[in-house]
């Protein structure tokens, strides 16, 4: 029995490794059409690697000039030399011979065992890539444009590695890695995509041009602390220029890991100068490009950058402008719910930027038709003089109108997801009660939203902004409503989430409640620093009623 239950449990844990493997891989998206991509690009890589293993010397050792070093057989050539045989000899002049010699002992030194090791590390790195493109480690799901991004940047990289270290100066003395765009790459992927993958591919791209043979550890050192600078300066940038000023901290960087490097090595002081001016170059030269072609990239793969995000923010924006002339109580809430889901987003460590943009636009459906909602209307409504499932789908459309609105003007996805799941599944509740009352069969679904459910902590948040905001505005601007309060407002908003998690409107949004307490919390401080109630200034007396005595 006992031995039954060990094999059934082993075969469990074999399964569920094997599906932890299986969703790690599909997560990552390699399931798509771009792993036909990485699959050329992996061989590709294979065959540079086979072909300039071991890159023979002749730049360094010529017919007729003195050897820069000696060199050894590392396996017997029958007939030719003996294992361990000193084939040149540093300082001696190489004749024809002696070359031939050492193209054939370089030639022997592609074997099977060699060219089979190469390969399997390079399965190893591609495992590995995979595993640091899962969501669940960089918190996001890869869009087909991001994975060619990270294929196509990714096999640039280990092949020219390869190949740069045929360059005529790669001496001793000089680092290769100071040529790689280690720090262009990781800055296009912490800008473009994510912090952590940028992160991850600073530590894991120069590995995989060490493991493969292209770098040196010193050029594995150098490598490394460029990359991981690169990753770390962008984490709060919010302005272009921001990039410029990464690529001085860069070139810092470089300097530093590379006089690190030089010393270790012993290398003559006239050597400094050359080198620090390429490492310096390498860093600065970075963040220029950067600067250079974020722009295009971005509108290429439609990204959410820091940049782009304060681009869209400004209210000075020609769809915003149009809001505030065509439905001015409509800009003015929208205004309130960036601001509150902002604050919010700031509180739980979610994207604020993200959530400010948001909240600006989650409306702008309601241009064709602003005289069909409350906060436009002064004194009629036009509801009245229809039925309430026409009602109810106008008052749906701005959804539909608001999302092709936003693709129209090529606005990022999350921005689009954002305007098109800010209702959720929601009913519409005030024309739904008043279907009621003149039919018998009545639908929830066609007085519902479409959804779909927010899917992001941002769009959870813009949701609970726009319908708090919405309802202590009704319930604390009229004449004859009640003075607002801290300890109200805080009471309207906890039943107004309460209500969204009963009807299981947040269930996808990934919110924990701890973090339901602090948007709460922000909401209230900042609605009760607006909706604050005001005292009653006494009215100015005339004249003729004599002197006011204070």
């Amino acid at each position: 029995m006992k031995t039954m239950k060990t094999k059934k449990n082993e075969k469990k844990s074999a399964s569920d490794l094997f599906s932890y493997v299986r969703k790690t891989f599909i997560d990552a998206g390699i399931h798509r059409y771009p792993v036909i991509v990485a699959g050329a690009a992996f061989i590709l890589s294979v065959l540079v690697i086979i072909n300039n293993t071991d890159a023979p010397m002749e730049n360094l050792n010529r017919v007729g000039s003195a050897a820069e070093r000696s060199v050894l057989a590392e396996i017997p050539l029958t007939f030719i030399v003996e294992q361990g045989e000193r084939v040149i000899r540093k300082g001696f002049l190489v004749s024809e011979e002696d070359m031939a010699t050492l193209i054939d002992v370089k030639l022997s030194m592609r074997n099977v065992p060699s060219i089979v090791g190469r390969v399997f590390v390079l399965i190893m790195l591609f495992i590995l890539f995979v595993f640091l493109s899962n969501p669940r480690f960089i918190g996001k799901n890869l869009s087909d444009s991001e994975l060619y991004l990270i294929i196509m940047l990714t096999s640039f990289y280990v092949i020219g590695a390869a190949f740069a270290r045929n360059l005529p100066f790669n001496m001793i003395s000089f680092p290769i890695s100071i040529v790689m765009p280690t720090a262009f790459i990781t800055m296009l992927f912490s800008v473009l995509i994510s912090a952590n993958l940028a992160v991850a591919w600073a530590l894991t791209l120069p590995l995989a041009a060490f493991l493969t043979g292209s770098f040196d550890i010193s050029a594995y050192i150098v490598a490394i602390a460029s990359g991981v600078t690169a990753s770390n300066t962008l984490r709060n940038a919010q302005w272009r220029m921001d990039l410029v000023k990464a690529g001085l901290f860069i070139a810092a960087a470089n300097c530093a890991s590379t006089v690190c490097v030089l010393l270790l090595q012993h290398t003559s002081v006239s050597v400094y100068p050359l080198v620090l001016f390429w490492t310096a170059f390498n860093g600065i030269a970075s963040g220029m490009l950067v600067m250079w072609l974020l722009p295009p990239l971005e509108q290429a793969l439609n990204a959410v950058t820091t940049f782009r995000l304060i681009e869209l923010s400004d209210l000075n924006a020609p769809i915003i402008k149009k809001l505030f002339t065509a439905a001015p109580g409509t800009y003015n809430h929208s205004v309130m719910v960036a601001r509150l889901a902002e604050a919010a987003c700031e509180e739980i460590g979610a994207n604020f930027l993200l959530a400010r943009v948001g909240g600006y636009y989650h409306d702008i459906g309601k241009i064709d038709h602003p005289e069909y909602f409350t906060e436009n209307q002064s004194g009629y409504n036009k509801h009245n003089e229809i039925p309430p499932r026409l009602s109810a789908t106008i008052i749906r459309s701005h959804l539909k109108l608001g999302v092709e609105k936003a693709r129209s003007m090529h606005l990022p996805k999350p921005v689009i997801d954002i305007i098109a799941q800010h209702h959720g599944a929601s009913l519409i509740q005030w024309f739904y009660n008043k279907a009621l009352e003149q039919e018998k069969d009545v639908s929830r679904e066609d007085f519902s939203y479409p959804g779909p459910l927010p899917r992001s902590r941002e769009a959870a948040v813009v949701m609970l902004a726009d319908i708090s905001e919405a309802a202590v505005r009704s319930r604390y601007t009229n004449t004859n409503s009640e003075k607002p309060n801290a300890a109200k407002i805080e009471k309207s908003v906890q039943e107004l989430i309460d209500t969204k998690i009963e009807h299981g409107q947040l269930a996808e949004s990934e919110l924990t409640f701890y973090e339901l307490e602090t948007i709460k919390k922000a909401f209230v401080k900042v609605l009760t620093s607006y909706y604050h109630s005001r005292i009653e200034y006494p009215k100015e007396k005339s004249p003729h009623q004599g002197p006011q005595i204070d």
